[in-house]
């Protein structure tokens, strides 16, 4: 996986939505994110090499898989709080990012993660008012926040 090719693409929505991530968790979820096709008119299941996940993000880590399962819990308990309007009323959605994670727990193998549906409107078929960037601009990034004020920041340019 080339980083350098990965464009992550978020709705407007999305970007100035309430939820607060880990610097992993951020990582993780932009990564994730940027595998989505703009064609995708439906979520498919994402494929990550664990392999690609340690060289993007430069781990050094021998318990790598042990850090997963811990990271992908975490972020499954994560609520992400959506402001949006429907029939001239304010109403929230709150949400999980992503429903699934599903990996292998000993050796070498694949990280697989499925976007909860709820999410399709946020990162399917955007064609106004979203974010698009370069995953390689975050990653020396060094807090989850830091990245939210990046996303934020790029969405008013």
């Amino acid at each position: 996986m080339e980083t350098t090719e990965l464009k992550v693409k978020k709705s407007h929505d999305l970007v100035t939505a309430r939820y607060s991530f880990s610097l992993m968790e951020m990582r993780l979820f932009t990564l994730i994110v940027s595998l989505i096709d703009d064609r995708d008119d439906d979520f498919k299941t994402y494929r990550i090499p664990i392999k690609d996940i340690i060289n993007t993000f430069e781990l050094k880590s021998k318990t790598i898989y042990s850090e997963i399962s811990q990271l992908t819990t975490s972020m499954l308990k994560k609520v992400i709080t959506i402001p949006l309007k429907e029939n001239d009323q304010d109403k929230e959605l709150k949400t999980t990012l992503v429903s699934s994670f599903k990996y292998n727990v000993n050796g070498r193998g694949v990280l697989e993660a499925t976007f909860h549906p709820a999410m399709k409107p946020y990162l399917l078929q955007l064609k106004s008012k979203f974010l698009l960037y370069d995953l390689k601009n975050i990653l020396k990034i060094s807090s989850g926040n830091s990245i939210r004020m990046y996303e934020l920041l790029k969405s008013y340019q």
